[in-house]
């Protein structure tokens, strides 16, 4: 068993010390111990993550080969600007220390993706295990909080975010989620993926319970960012599938059997929850009229005038500080300074974030940030790019790869909860699996393709 097991420890290279042997176990360790507790439990994927740095720190060969990567200097650079603009918040603005040091903290952590992007790279194998063990991890996570209590509220039509708590945040793991699986239903629809057709038949309606299993936890979470996201990141797999080669003579993806069957998965999810659908995008039609016609001042509060409020202060506050914004952590205490009751929710308490996630870098982290982050970004995806015409990537991963990107660049127009452990958690691995296929040097799915048809 141990012995089956092997390759998927195994670095692409073999160690030249046994301080190098060390590092890789405990970093490939807690690889899988961060994947698996990743949208499952936040101190398990703490614990994960830092078995990944000490393994890092520990590595001569990561030390080697990161300092080359201009996109891990960018990384240093966002990070000791956060740590700059939050100790400079912190003397300048003295409104909740604690908040504004978790908050730079946070921040900090998004950037961190090079270490699982290191772990992931160094085998070909790890990547989809990775993914398998934030699925089974996330699934458990739904199935534990499925009591009676839950089903009770679910059937009513109440809300849930099942055991995150958060049902915007539950919803857009769904989401993520569902691109997967579609992805990987096209891929093994593949006519020239050599396996058995009973086998592919079995595999490929398995997949499909899944996306209706998690299409349905989309639906509960009756989250209307991440419904429109999703909407804008599904024709993203298939544009990306369709127009989009490595050379010439590869052969174009069929792609008419997989759109039939998701429009008819599509299809039984809105004829299973149309009145849940309905009822949740003509809730606010009404005051999105009266904002038009009147004004926003005269329109009632609800999520919607909620969220341009928000905008606004978030817009006329930024100016005030356009370069170097307010520092981490200060939305809640300046919007509560404001004392406005268009800012506060139902129990009368300012909203701590601004309902825009590019809004909310630049209240905190000025043009400085935001221009920084958008190097980052840009980077990313030529790396991706980079790594495709290098044959490191399949077309299909970069599907996934760009879907999710689409996912998280819609949705950020009208939430900000990407500070939260389980959707920056997230966000590592995705932006960890972009980064990995920079620093690998093998081509991982041209060596599934050459492996035994039994073993693809």
């Amino acid at each position: 068993m141990l012995q089956a097991l092997s390759p998927y420890f195994k670095p692409s290279r073999l160690a030249d010390s046994k301080l190098q042997q060390a590092s890789d176990w405990i970093g490939v360790l807690g690889l899988y111990i961060f994947s698996f507790f990743s949208l499952l439990s936040i101190a398990g994927a703490n614990l994960g993550l830092g078995m990944m740095l000490i393994g890092l720190l520990l590595s001569s060969d990561a030390w080697r080969r990161l300092p080359r990567q201009f996109l891990f200097w960018s990384c240093l650079m966002i990070i000791a600007y956060i740590v700059y603009r939050g100790t400079e918040a912190m003397a300048e603005i003295p409104l909740d220390h604690k908040t504004q040091a978790n908050q730079a903290r946070d921040w900090a952590l998004l950037f961190l993706f090079f270490i699982p992007a290191w772990w992931l790279s160094q085998s070909p194998r790890r990547i989809p295990t990775a993914l398998g063990l934030i699925l089974t991890g996330f699934t458990l996570g739904i199935l534990s909080a499925l009591d009676g209590d839950t089903l009770a509220q679910l059937l009513q039509g109440e809300r849930s975010g099942m055991h995150f708590g958060k049902p915007i945040i539950f919803g857009f793991d769904c989401a993520a989620v569902i691109l997967g699986l579609i992805v990987l239903a096209i891929y093994r629809l593949n006519p020239q993926l050599k396996q058995k057709p009973v086998q592919q038949i079995v595999l490929v309606v398995l997949i499909i319970l899944g996306i209706l299993f998690y299409t349905q936890g989309l639906i509960i979470s009756q989250s209307r960012g991440v419904w429109l996201a999703l909407f804008f990141a599904l024709p993203t797999i298939f544009l990306t599938l369709k127009f989009t080669r490595q050379s010439k003579k590869q052969p174009k993806v069929s792609l008419l059997m997989p759109l039939a069957a998701l429009g008819l998965v599509l299809a039984l999810i809105l004829a299973l929850n149309w009145d849940t659908i309905q009822a949740r995008i003509s809730t606010e039609q009404t005051e999105l009229g009266t904002v038009v016609s009147q004004g926003l001042d005269e329109a009632p509060l609800t999520s919607s005038t909620y969220r341009l409020h928000l905008w606004e202060f978030g817009l006329n506050k930024w100016l005030e500080r356009p370069f170097t914004g307010w520092g981490p952590g200060t939305t809640h205490a300046l919007v509560e300074a404001e004392n406005n009751p268009n800012l506060k929710d139902h129990r009368d308490i300012g909203f701590d974030h601004l309902h825009n996630a590019y809004l909310e870098v630049v209240f905190q982290l000025g043009l400085v940030g935001i221009m920084i982050i958008a190097l980052i970004c840009g980077l990313m995806v030529s790396k991706i790019m980079e790594a495709f015409r290098r044959q490191r990537i399949s077309i299909y991963f970069l599907a996934f790869l760009f879907s999710n990107f689409m996912l998280i660049a819609i949705y950020s127009l009208t939430d900000f909860r990407h500070l939260h452990w389980n959707w920056r958690f997230y966000w590592l691995i995705i932006a960890g699996c972009a980064y990995a296929f920079t620093l690998m040097t093998f081509r991982p799915h041209l060596e599934r393709q050459n492996r035994n048809p039994q073993e693809a």
